[in-house]
Parts: structure tokens; sequence; C-alpha cells
């Protein structure tokens, strides 16, 4: 049973701690939680608005650890066999010819990540059987287990696989054999592929701490609350450094090698690892287990930066048993609640009052835009309002500040990835507003939904003339909000809609 102590418990001061903590807002980086949790007892928990403990996040890549620890059950249950050939499990998904490095390929190369490559992106192939698109096209390719490359695409085959031999979806078959017997996932839940095929290699939604209960359980290889749940020897061997995942010259945090869909670290450590910074890092020798979520797709340093911080300041200082606390420091465990990162630039600008209710009208642009204004209620807040693609779309913000709200784009996924919807369906987000300078503004909007992204939209102004820039990172979405936009300004204000 999860519990909340002081950090002295656990043996670390509380200003260590903190330090850690506030080295993350001083980098503004874009956290969603952060667990620290030694054995049992959680020694910092911390939220950032509107995310609370209760909150289930979307988990990105860190479904791909789930997805071998179901392996590893399956193959328990004498269900598969990790050195056979994964095409034996698919034959009815083969067609055309399939190079012989290929037909060699078995499911532990698949679960090291030493495979043939990885295939042509579902987003863009328009096969709705990523599994069967994975052995398409395949006349050439290199010999299995002589290259580590990344392979995603490979672990959506692995959770295919599990589900094609329990003849359950991934999450029912965990939460059967895992779930229940932690007393965690039950609000949790995935997302699905075009063809209903659990998103195995994305798609695992649930809570932070969910994820540091299935870390612990995964740290003790297997067992929880002195129960055995899992066979110790595939944990052991999974979170291990099977093979050498190194890409460079240079040895980084995540290059001590790769285990079965586990990353290994500095210190000992082993790693679940997904995009925009969704990470649980188990450190055995200190039994030290580090959980975050975020939104930091876009920020390459964030990831290293985050683990660097957790190894320097607190697995460097933390003692074997409980040590004396100071007699200065507060005696309540480290519960944290912090507003959601935000633009942040002056309070405002005279150049408001000029740019209020002007229209501005765009040549032809990759953003599709036609137009745009602000109209602002004070100067606290506002909105942008845009045409796009002929249709009229309302921004709201507030200045250095969130205003959550919903996105103004339809089509997007929600259960199914990969598949636009037409009932409607937006995205929940968070905007805010600032003046960079006198005539420069960020709008800074964050997609906060079962699908994370970020977009930043740049705004500059000289004489009867703007400039418009998105820069986007989401995966799947905001497609066409990327690039430049030329525009005029009209002469005339609109009358405001406040």
């Amino acid at each position: 049973m999860l519990k909340n102590v002081i950090p002295e418990k656990v043996g670390i001061r509380a200003k260590e701690v903190h330090k850690f903590l506030y080295s993350f807002e001083k980098r503004k980086l874009h956290l969603h939680s952060l667990i620290l949790m030694k054995g049992e007892d959680i020694f910092l928990e911390s939220y950032w608005a509107p995310f609370t403990k209760e909150t289930p996040h979307r988990m990105y890549s860190v479904t791909k650890s789930f997805v071998s620890v179901a392996v590893g059950l399956a193959e328990e249950d004498g269900l598969l066999d990790i050195n056979r050939p994964i095409i034996e499990y698919f034959p009815e998904k083969i067609e055309g010819e399939v190079c012989e490095a290929l037909k060699k390929q078995t499911v532990r190369d698949m679960l090291t990540m030493t495979t043939v490559g990885p295939c042509t992106s579902w987003f863009k192939a328009g096969d709705p059987d990523r599994t069967h698109l994975y052995f398409k096209d395949r006349a050439q390719c290199r010999t299995p287990g002589t290259v580590w490359q990344y392979d995603s695409s490979g672990s959506q085959v692995l959770c295919n696989l599990v589900e094609k031999v329990t003849g359950k979806s991934l999450f029912d078959y965990l939460n059967e054999r895992i779930f229940v017997h932690l007393g965690a996932f039950k609000n949790a839940k995935m997302l699905k592929t075009p063809n209903g095929v659990s998103w195995g290699d994305s798609a695992m939604i649930c809570t932070p701490r969910d994820l540091a209960i299935f870390a612990r359980f995964v740290m003790n290889y297997g067992t929880y609350g002195g129960k055995r749940l899992m066979n110790e020897a595939y944990l052991k061997k999974a979170t291990s450094a099977v093979v050498d995942n190194s890409r460079s010259g240079h040895k980084v945090m995540f290059e001590h090698g790769y285990g079965y869909q586990f990353w290994r670290t500095e210190n000992n450590g082993f790693a679940f690892v997904g995009m925009g910074n969704q990470l649980a890092i188990c450190l055995p020798d200190k039994d030290l287990i580090m959980v975050c979520t975020g939104d930091m797709q876009g920020n390459q340093f964030a990831r290293d930066y985050i683990a660097a911080q957790l190894m320097d300041i607190i697995y460097d200082n933390m003692c074997d048993a409980a040590i004396a606390v100071d007699t200065d420091t507060n005696q309540e465990p480290l519960i944290c609640s912090f507003p959601l990162f935000s633009a942040k630039g002056k309070a405002d600008s005279p150049f408001r009052s000029e740019l209020d209710g002007i229209t501005y009208k765009c040549i032809d642009n990759p953003l599709g835009w036609q137009d745009f204004r602000f109209e602002f209620e004070d100067g606290s807040g506002g909105k942008l309002i845009y045409t796009k693609s002929g249709r009229k779309k309302e921004l709201p913000f507030y200045v250095n500040k969130n205003i959550f709200g919903i996105f103004p784009e339809e089509g997007y996924s929600k259960e199914y990835g990969g598949m636009r919807t037409t009932d409607g369906h937006k995205y929940k987000d968070a905007v805010s507003f600032a003046w960079l300078e006198e005539k420069r503004i960020q709008i800074f909007v964050q997609i906060i939904d079962d699908y994370f992204g970020n977009l930043a939209l740049f705004f500059g102004f000289r004489d009867d003339k703007a400039t418009v820039t998105a820069v986007k990172a989401a995966e799947d979405f905001l497609w066409d909000y990327a690039g430049e936009a030329i525009a005029e300004r009209v002469n005339g204000k609109v009358k405001k809609s406040f």
C-alpha cells in the first residue's frame, strides 16, 4: 500500500528533494506529475493543475514495457516461444515475397529491437492492419540480431501476438493476471488501432500512481504484497542489458543497454520510456523509483536532464536508512501542486490598443489561414479569431497564464488511433498568451486529452505587415499548424464580440 512520508524517513534530506523538484520549474519543463518512491513510501508527489493523482494520463511508449510483461506471461502460460520466428505466428498476414532475414526474425529479436528494421509509418501507409503492414514489402532487409534500432512497429506486432495467442485484449490479459492483484489500474484504458487491435506501442492510459505500482512490481521481479504473480527469471532478463543499444560514440543516459522493451540507465537502472517524457526510472540498488508525466515533445534535452537530476541530486545523496530531520524542516510529506506551464512575457504592450480588432489578410500559406485578428477583453485576456480553410475559428487566451477550453479543430482521432472522426470530436486544451516584445506575440497551445501535443504560434508586426509562424509537436494531428503565413493589415476595426 503506497503511503506519503517525509524524505528523511527514506534516507534523504528534504532540501535535496526540493532542489530536485524546483530544478524542473527553473528549466520550465512541461511536467504534469512527478513521484519519488522508495519501497512503497512516496517521499515526493507533485502535480501540475489540472492534473491530479486521480487523472489518467497517456503513457505513449511506456506501453511497450507492458507488452513485454504480457509476452513473458504468455510464454509462462505455454502460449508462445520467444525463440520462435515471429512470422510463424502470422501466416495469414503474409502477402508477396518476404526476405529470408525476416523469416528468421524471432520474438526475442523483436523484444530487443534488433530486428530487420521498422516498417513504413502506419499513419501514412493507409493500412489499418499494422501487423500486415509490418510484413509487407520486405523483399530486402538486414539480418536480425545484428543492429539495434528503435522499432515501434515491431512492438505493435508483439501486442497483436499476445492478443492472438491469449484470445484477450492486452489490457484484459494484464488486468486479470497482474493489475487486479496490485489494486491498481481501476480507471485505466487502452486506445486501439484501426482494425481493433490494442495500440500496444503507445496507448496505455493510467494514473502516475498506477505506473509507479506497476514499476514496483517489475522491480520486485514479479512479486507484489508478498505474492508471486510472474516468473522472476523473465523479468530479470527483460530489465537487464540484453543487447547494446549505442547509436553514437557518446555514452548518454539511456544508452546503457536494452532489454525486452526496457531501457537501461546509469547506476544499474532500467526505465519505461514514452514520448513527451512519460518515464518510470527504476534503480534497484537504492530501491528507488521515479515516475513523471508531461508533454515535452519538441524538447530534445528534457529526458536526459530529468534523469541526470535524479541521479545527481536524489540517487547520490540517498542513504540506506532513515536520517534525522533538521529542526528547521517542515515535517510533513511533500505533496505539491503547481500551475501548468504557460507562456510568459510582459504584462502588457502599448501596441495592444492599436492591434485590438484589426483584421490582417493572409496571402496563400501552408496554414490555410485567410485572415486573423486579435480581440482583447482587457489587458488580462482575449481571443485570436482566424479564418482557416473558409471556416471561422476562435482561440481564447489569458495573458501569462492558461485558460482551459476546447481546441477549435474537429476530425482528430479518439478511441481508434489513426482514424479521423466525423462526430465533431475535439480535444481539450490549455492556451496562454505572452507579449514577447512590444510588437511580438506568442500563443502557446497545449493539447491535454487522450492525445498530447503542443503548438507555438508567433506573431510579429511592423508597419501594416505581419508574419505568423506556427511550430507544432504532436503525433498525427495539428498537421496543418506548421509553417508560416504573411499578412497585411486591413483598414478599419471590426466590432468586437465581447
